[in-house]
């Protein structure tokens, strides 16, 4: 059986760098296992860090909510990225 991968998907977490250009990808064939991990720690990530700062024990300023922003980005792009495939696979399905 062959392995479940990602397709490409682009994206910037500085916003346009132009209109054709992204900053940061997903890259094809990147297991999808591997991608879904990613992941999933990086919003375990997010989540621990937004939890500190609603209970008022850290705020979020300048970098850290940078930071935020780039792994909820990436984490996005990689779950994306591997429904892409899942799209790409049902279409090539008979009866899917």
């Amino acid at each position: 059986m062959k392995r479940l991968t990602t397709t490409t998907v682009h994206f910037s977490s500085l916003g346009q760098l132009s209109k054709k250009q992204d900053l940061f990808s997903v890259n094809p064939e990147v297991d999808a296992r591997d991608a879904l991990n990613s992941a999933s720690e990086l919003i375990s990530g997010v989540t621990e860090l937004l939890e500190d700062a609603a209970m008022g024990e850290k705020p979020i300023e300048g970098r850290s909510a940078f930071m935020l922003v780039h792994a909820l980005e990436s984490a996005r792009a990689s779950l994306v990225a591997v429904l892409g495939r899942l799209e790409k696979l049902s279409d090539l399905t008979p009866g899917a």
